[in-house]
């Protein structure tokens, strides 16, 4: 079967957080379809915005979730205990500023887009959304532009699979 690619942007202000930024929306009765996450991925967009100093630093926490998240605290991003959530990335940068031109490193060893930690098999039923919260020395916290692309793979279900899937994607109070 063929893939889906999801591609764009979005703004987030340094040391600010943004949730329910929705990225795909299946809204249909076939009980039949799903699509599996295979790759996603998030890099910065606007890599020039200041640090706080001419050597500055900053760092980047997104979450995929299947359902919204609403207002959370900046611990809650990235949080593997929540179902609605089904891949993880937190990646830092270096940003140099020099006299000729700027540039900017992934902090690490990592991969340049970073690249999403994904819950194995998670398949898409309704819609998928990114979450995410950055951090820089900066006190000005600049508005940087972030670009996401996102890699799905239809999948043919049984409606009780799709089912199964509505009721693990959504957010769900078990105390009341």
């Amino acid at each position: 079967m063929p893939l889906l690619s999801l591609r764009g942007s979005f703004e987030l202000d340094d040391n600010e957080r943004t949730t329910d930024i929705q990225v795909f929306s299946y809204e249909a009765n076939d009980l039949t379809r799903g699509w599996e996450v295979v790759e996603a991925y998030c890099w910065p967009r606007t890599s020039r915005a200041e640090t706080g100093s001419a050597n500055g630093q900053f760092q980047a926490c997104f979450s995929l979730a299947t359902d919204t998240i609403g207002t959370v605290g900046f611990d809650e991003i990235c949080n593997a205990s929540d179902n609605r959530q089904c891949g993880f990335l937190q990646a830092g940068y270096q940003r140099r500023q020099s006299a000729v031109a700027d540039f900017l490193a992934n902090s690490g060893n990592g991969p340049n887009p970073a690249r999403f930690i994904l819950d194995p098999q998670t398949v898409v039923v309704s819609s998928l959304y990114i979450n995410g919260y950055t951090s820089s020395d900066s006190s000005d916290s600049p508005t940087r532009l972030w670009n996401y692309m996102v890699i799905l793979k239809p999948k043919k279900q049984h409606p009780m699979e799709t089912i199964l899937h509505l009721i693990k994607g959504k957010g769900q109070d078990v105390s009341n």
